[in-house]
């Protein structure tokens, strides 16, 4: 065995017991019991309808299993990760597109779900031969679980048929019958080193949620573009200081009840001024719950309680 795949093996026994699911070395189930519905509510999050994010799930189950698992190695073969990148290509060697040089710009772990996750975006965004347009050209869970497969994973024996099995499986779950980045979005506004107001707020909570020390104060000073600049280098953004819908849908995370922290902040401050009676306090309870409901009601869109890139995009202004 290479000192390669002794320290895989390791890796994945510090992570706990593994179990084989589909061919490949299964992560353990409790430390990744929900990463399906992570994955479907990220791409949901990034603007793609809940179909073509399914799509992409279910794809991501039949190359490393369910619940989809970073730690995935294929037995005698290549593949790594939730996408089962080849070793020798997209996952340590090609140039600017491989996962071991994409989680070191931010010093993540390869390993790392939400690394693997943001690569995956990182690679449907930069490179067209993936095929992000032609994927949020679909209105169907088997047309957008085909794309995928044929443009971004590009299979050899493909089992077609079970990944769109996986794909109605996961919107089934997780769907709640919105479409994701659908017509109903409002546009998020383009700040820059000199805007101030409610949204400049907002985006730096997401900057401390993001890890970066900046002051949720409304003004977009030398500080608030120092940080955005550091994270679009993380998250291989243009690195220019003017947020934009790239870096608005990279830093926006999808909030539910349950959710906690500075993000929750930031959502419960725009409620606050959308007129709703809320402690500002980081968790997401029930009370948070309600106020979403009733916004998402008030304005028209789907009623679910989730904070997705629809209900951002309507409240940040």
């Amino acid at each position: 065995m290479s000192a390669t795949r002794i320290r895989r093996g390791i890796a994945g026994l510090v992570a706990g017991v593994a179990v084989a699911v589909l061919g490949v070395v299964a992560a353990p189930s409790a430390s990744a019991a929900s990463n399906d519905e992570i994955a479907f509510d990220y791409f949901v999050g990034k603007g793609l309808t809940e179909k073509q994010s399914a799509g992409i799930v279910g794809n991501l189950i039949q190359e490393s299993g369910s619940p989809i698992n970073p730690y995935a190695d294929q037995p005698g073969g290549p593949g790594m990760g939730i996408a089962q990148w080849s070793e020798g290509g997209r996952w340590d060697t090609d140039s600017r597109d491989n996962m071991a040089w994409y989680a070191g710009l931010s010093g993540r772990s390869r390993y790392a779900l939400a690394a693997q996750l943001d690569f995956t975006w990182y690679e449907l965004t930069t490179f067209s031969g993936y095929g992000l347009a032609e994927l949020r050209g679909t209105t169907s869970v088997s047309s957008a679980t085909t794309v995928f497969m044929q443009k971004f994973e590009r299979c050899g024996t493909c089992a077609t048929t079970q990944r769109v099995a996986y794909a109605d499986d996961v919107l089934a779950k997780y769907g709640t019958g919105g479409t994701g980045g659908g017509t109903t979005e409002t546009a998020l506004p383009v700040l820059r080193n000199g805007s101030s107001g409610s949204a400049v707020r907002t985006l730096q909570y997401m900057l401390r949620a993001s890890g970066r020390a900046v002051t949720a104060d409304g003004v977009f000073g030398s500080g608030t573009d120092s940080a955005v600049r550091s994270y679009q280098s993380a998250h291989g953004l243009t690195v220019d200081g003017i947020v934009g819908d790239n870096t608005w849908y990279s830093i926006l995370p999808v909030l539910r009840e349950g959710s906690s922290g500075e993000a929750v902040k930031g959502l419960q401050r725009e409620l606050v001024d959308a007129g709703y009676s809320l402690t500002v306090d980081g968790s997401f309870g029930p009370a948070t719950t309600t106020a979403v409901r009733s916004y998402q009601s008030q304005v028209g869109l789907v009623v679910d309680g989730v904070v997705g890139n629809n209900t951002w995009g309507s409240l940040v202004d």
